[in-house]
Order: structure tokens, then sequence, then C-alpha cells
């Protein structure tokens, strides 16, 4: 069964083909080689464990069963391509790629060549590569794909100490759209709330720290609650007075239009979770509106 096999070729040394090359050693697989678009870059990850650091990924894929192909999304097909034209590629061999947005189309010049083909998306943030070591455990993984290819995922996932979901193929932007809301534009907004501390005289470290307890205690309240439960703030409390002075607050129109935007969102989850009936929603939006 493919699922036993246990050697393995990781295209792409960034940060998640090192920390999937690393969680997976650790586990007993195999690692046969890593290859990368930079000699320097495949030998910094590959010395780790005593293996070879290759520019022609064919050079490594052959002696695999598994491969693992990490690198930039836009890369994913073309790297696919030179492979199976290198002959990289086998019957039975099982190839995902881990990206969150791309089809599992990207991968056709494997699955032409015989290879099982799928996805294996970890739903994490990797900001570096030492502290995700511990933070792979128990993170769920998108998988997709050749249904022998998901099979062989979940074991895979299963061994990493995850879980895992399938995602229709046709689906993958729009999952992958939800994962950026939760963890690239939270980010973003967190820069936003600190860019407005620093007006007041903080350091960007400072607002950082200051507004940090606040985003713990949200995000505890979100594992302990859910997401419409854990809903506090003036919002959910039907409080148009607060959310008009927000509003006035803002200079900036670009801002403005974003807290509105949130704001108005926020009045939905409020409704749902029955802090606010339809009037009080009524008045909420149109403080909001009028920007």
């Amino acid at each position: 069964m493919i699922m036993q096999k246990q050697t393995v070729a990781i295209i792409g040394a960034g940060k998640v083909g090192s920390i999937l090359a690393k969680n997976l050693y650790k586990q007993g697989y195999e690692l046969v080689g890593i290859a990368s678009r930079t000699r320097e870059s495949a030998d910094r990850l590959a010395c780790q464990f005593g293996i070879s650091g290759v520019t022609q990924a064919s050079d490594i894929t052959q002696y695999a069963d598994i491969v693992l192909i990490a690198t930039p999304d836009r890369c994913i097909g073309q790297v696919t391509e030179k492979v199976a034209q290198d002959g990289g590629f086998r019957p039975g061999q099982l190839v995902l790629h881990t990206s969150g947005g791309v089809s599992v189309a990207a991968l056709s010049s494997a699955s032409d060549a015989g290879a099982f083909t799928g996805s294996m998306h970890p739903l994490q943030s990797f900001a570096d590569t030492e502290s995700a070591i511990e933070t792979i455990k128990g993170i769920y993984f998108a998988l997709g794909g050749h249904e022998q290819a998901v099979n062989a995922a979940k074991e895979i996932v299963t061994a990493l100490g995850g879980q895992s979901f399938i995602i229709p193929d046709k689906d993958r932007p729009l999952y992958h759209a939800a994962a950026c809301i939760v963890s690239n534009y939270f980010v973003s907004l967190m820069h936003w709330a600190t860019q407005i501390y620093s007006g007041f005289g903080l350091s960007p470290q400072q607002a950082a720290a200051a507004l940090m307890p606040l985003v713990q205690g949200t995000v505890s309240n979100l594992q302990h609650l859910g997401p419409t439960q854990a809903l506090t703030g003036p919002v959910s409390r039907g409080d148009g007075v607060t959310v008009a002075a927000h509003m006035a607050a803002l200079e900036n129109a670009d801002e403005k239009k974003l807290y509105a935007q949130l704001g108005l969102y926020t009045v939905g989850v409020a409704v749902e979770k029955g802090t606010i009936d339809e009037q009080q929603a009524a008045i909420l939006r149109s403080i909001l509106e009028n920007i």
C-alpha cells in the first residue's frame, strides 16, 4: 500500500518544506534528499539530516516513494512539469503539494506519469522554523486530490500528530481565503491598532504589548465559546453612541470605511448571538453606513 512507504523527497527548502522535513524525520521517515532553487538553501536544510541538497529535483524524486512539493504557489506547476520531463515521477508514487489555494491540477504532469497526486496544506501560520517544530502538533491539514493520495496523506498527518479534513478542489480558493482572514488579515488589524496607539506616544512594541492581553483573552473566549458567543463590545450590546464616536474619531477615510465594513459584519454576529434585536441592528447599520 502506498501509505506504508517511508522514503520522502522534499522540493522547496523554505519554512513549510523545512518544518515538514524536520517533523517527518522525527517520526522515522527516511529523507532521500532536499531540492531547492539554489544549492545553498538545499544544502542548508539537507545537511541537518546527512543527505543531499540538489537543484535538479528529479535527482532525488526518482528514489522517493513520497514527493512533497513545498515551493511558492506560482512555481508548483512548472516544477512538476520539469520533474516529469526529467523522468522523476513513476507509477504508484505519491506526489503532494502543500499549498492552500492551488488546484491539484497543477500536479497533472505527475499524474500523467502514473503518480497519485494530492494536496496537504497545514492550516497554521509559520513565522519561523524553530518555533514551528512544536506548533505543528495538533494542527489541521486540508487534504484533496486522488482518493489514494488522500488516504496516504491522512497517514502522514496522523504520524505528524495532526488532524485532517478534505476540501474539494473547486473550493480551495474559498478555503484559503478564510485562512487568510484569520491569519494574515488579523495581523493587519493588529498593525492598524498599534499604529493608532502609537499616536498616543507609545512605541509599536509598547502598543503591541498593551494590546496583547486583550488579543489573548479574545482567543481564549473563541476557544471556549466559539465565534458567535465570544463577541463582546459596543456592537454586541447595541451601543450606537460609542460606535458613532469611533467613526468620528477615525480621520482617515479608508480606515473609516474598513471600520464600518467590519462593524456591519459584526452587527450580523450580534443578531445571531441574540444580544441585539433587529431594531437595534438597524440603528447600528445606519450609523455605520453614514460614512
